[in-house]
């Protein structure tokens, strides 16, 4: 009865009011209301053309499949008026309501119904359905007697009924009967939003079932013969009155068997009836049941996984468990949006899914139509039931590659995110040939905001972690030419003042390699850069030990800084251990054919250490006496080649205690470059009977 009530629903649109809205596309009218109009048409009239009534009524075939789909006002008009006119039928809505009774689209409804017994039971659940059915009118039930009912259907606010969806419920109603009777229903029609009431009142009357009337001729006849007996028991002889009563029993009898035999038939009936649709019923429960788990399983998918393959891999895994589809596939957009590019799917056989990883669909092509290409780019999904349908209006390369996956009927449904398209989502059948319909779409809809909302996730983590490879190859490229710290600093403080300078105590040394630049003269370019940078790599390890740095490199020599950018707390120890070992290593290299030599001047001092330069180009360095005293006591160990490192007394004085403090030696005031005023000066000679730690040897190095 559920489709009957529904059906008789679709009359029930209601009238018009002036201070409401009005409802013309709203969703009113369920699907199987049209499709009642398609099979009598059918049925009556093979010549009209179907697909045509569709389409100037806005209506598609998987709508119309649907039954979960509903229909606006303007569209059943506009179905209804094209239908009048080709069959040239005006009366068509009354037959196609009583058509009802027996058309596949109500079969349903009609076991339902039979569930209810009784006429008198079925029409008065019209009151607790209807409502539930019909989004344009509720109903109101009044039993008048044991074969009449009054059913008075109420429209809501903003509902404009045409007089032909009245005529319908009227068929509708009339089914009903016919359901238990064989025959329909009588109807009179009292009240009519029509005629200008403010309902549809209808009095309905109907014949008794077959199975009542013998039950109630055998209650009659049973009565009439206990009086009989009773009258004949004074008239007749015994044995006559004993075979009256025998009669009379044997009627009775064969009434009563004759009754129960009907009521069974009717029990029968509605048993199979209800065992259909609780079968149905849990077919839908299934597909429901497994609708949820894929909602399920993807969200938590989704909710999990970051990579984008593990992640659209997960999601039709899930789509293949849970849903109906023979195959299924995502298409991803390209980075710059100009191709659909097949990702992952399931269903596909080998030949196939090569087929899907060759062929992109073009986005830039303004005059691409396939449906792949207008879901994404309308944001709207589409749906094909059969690709007859549409040859004429894709490009032959795009129907070529339909037939070669052997696509029939398919749905694509866009994936966005925030109104940005980012791939569209495919499903199929090409083994079970099941129709496709709007509630496949739905469900779709549904789960693609879900998918597109975890894929812009991981998208975005995964351009995080590409930003975060970036940032760490720049950083190491930035730590070739400023140190990690003042990298660190400038990033995690987010400092925007670059030309902002600190005093701060440091010890800085000037290295010098000794008549390197003679002995050049014999080598190869390409071998005095290569032996350069060998060894300004090692000296750069050593003072790295250290927590110095190297802060500029001087064509055979270099300044290193310790104390800064982080500050040391004993820094010229540590500088004076690195000036030691670089002291140490660089015997090892041979330059001229001998023993290379060095020349280190060590200062300890405040210097101005910042970011020195202009708006295009700036260098992070020190400047102050302090760097230009390590110069110059770097020059004096020319005159006294004893001394490789020669310091000044700042830094002679922090180096007290220091294992090798004996090895240092007062130079005396000496005068130096720039300066005015002589400079006492101390040089470092290696004890033999203390060397400093020895580095290991490679192909470079002297064997010792």
């Amino acid at each position: 009865m559920l489709l009957l009530i529904r059906n008789l629903s679709v009359g029930l649109l209601g009238m018009s009011l002036d201070d409401h809205p009005k409802k013309i596309d709203d969703p009113l009218y369920n699907s199987r209301l049209i499709k009642n109009y398609i099979e009598y048409t059918a049925r009556q009239d093979p010549d009209v053309d179907i697909n045509s009534l569709l389409t100037y009524a806005g209506i598609t075939t998987y709508e119309l499949e649907d039954q979960g789909h509903w229909f606006t006002q303007h569209q059943v008009d506009r179905f209804h008026d094209i239908l009048v006119k080709k069959t040239g039928n005006p009366n068509i809505s009354r037959e196609v309501g009583r058509y009802a009774a027996s058309s596949r689209a109500s079969m349903v409804v009609k076991q339902y119904t039979l569930g209810f017994m009784t006429p008198a039971a079925a029409y008065w659940v019209v009151k607790n359905l209807a409502s539930r059915l019909t989004r344009a009118h509720t109903f109101k039930s009044r039993r008048l007697g044991p074969e009449m009912v009054e059913i008075t259907s109420i429209p809501k606010p903003g509902v404009n009924e045409k007089p032909y969806q009245c005529d319908n419920r009227m068929g509708h109603l009339e089914a009903i009967s016919r359901l238990f009777t064989n025959r329909f229903a009588k109807i009179e029609h009292p009240s009519c939003i029509h005629r200008g009431d403010g309902a549809c009142r209808y009095i309905i009357m109907w014949e008794k079932t077959a199975s009542l009337i013998w039950r109630m001729a055998r209650n009659y006849f049973a009565l009439f013969a206990i009086f009989a007996c009773g009258a004949l028991f004074f008239f007749l002889p015994s044995i006559s009155w004993a075979a009256v009563i025998f009669l009379f029993a044997s009627i009775i009898m064969g009434l009563s068997f004759y009754s129960e035999h009907l009521e069974k038939e009717d029990l029968a009936r509605n048993l199979d009836a209800q065992g259909d649709v609780a079968k149905d019923l849990l077919d839908e429960i299934n597909m429901r049941y497994n609708d949820a788990l894929l909602v399920k399983e993807i969200g938590q998918a989704t909710s999990k996984l970051l990579d984008i393959q593990r992640l659209l891999k997960s999601v039709v895994d899930a789509m293949q468990r849970r849903l109906d589809f023979d195959r299924g596939g995502i298409w991803l957009a390209s980075p710059d949006k100009s191709r659909l590019c097949y990702t992952v799917g399931y269903g596909y056989n080998r030949e196939v899914e090569e087929i899907l990883r060759k062929s992109d669909f073009h986005l830039d092509h303004p005059h691409s139509r396939g449906p792949a290409v207008q879901a994404f780019n309308q944001q709207r999904p589409q749906l094909v039931s059969d690709v007859a349908e549409i040859k004429e209006e894709i490009s032959a390369r795009t129907l070529d590659f339909i037939r070669e996956i052997g696509a029939q009927s398919f749905i694509c449904v866009p994936i966005v995110y925030e109104k940005e398209s980012l791939g569209v989502l495919f499903v199929d059948n090409i083994k079970s040939k099941k129709s496709l319909s709007q509630t496949d779409i739905s469900l779709l809809t549904g789960i693609a905001p879900q998918i597109a909302i975890s894929l812009h996730n991981a998208i975005s983590y995964q351009r995080v972690q590409e930003s975060k490879e970036r940032e760490e190859s720049l950083r190491k490229l930035f730590e070739k030419y400023l140190p990690a710290p003042i990298i660190k600093q400038y990033v995690d403080s987010g400092e925007i003042d670059l030309f902002r300078g600190d005093e701060i105590s440091i010890t800085a040394i000037f290295l010098d390699i000794r008549k390197f630049t003679s002995c050049s003269e014999t080598m190869e370019a390409r071998e005095t850069v290569s032996f350069l940078n060998d060894y300004f790599e090692r000296c750069s390890h050593l003072i790295s030990e250290e927590n110095g740095h190297i802060n500029k490199y001087t064509g055979d020599g270099f300044l290193a800084i310790f104390g800064a950018p982080e500050p040391l707390e004993n820094h010229p120890i540590m500088a004076f251990n690195a000036a030691g070992k670089i002291l140490d290593m660089s015997g090892n290299f041979i330059l001229g054919g001998k023993p290379m030599s060095i020349g280190v001047g060590l200062h300890t001092g405040l210097a101005i250490i910042g970011n020195i330069g202009s708006q295009s180009k700036m260098e992070y360095t020190a400047v102050g006496d302090t760097i230009n005293t390590a110069a110059r006591l770097q020059e004096l160990t020319k005159f006294f080649p004893d001394y490789p490192i020669i310091m000044s007394r700042d830094a002679w004085e922090a180096l007290e205690g220091h294992p090798y403090h004996r090895a240092i030696t007062n130079l005396g005031m000496q005068r130096i470059r720039g300066k005015k005023e002589k400079l006492e000066a101390f040089g470092f000679k290696p004890i033999k009977d203390y060397p400093l730690t020895m580095l290991q040897t490679d192909i470079n190095y002297i064997p010792l």
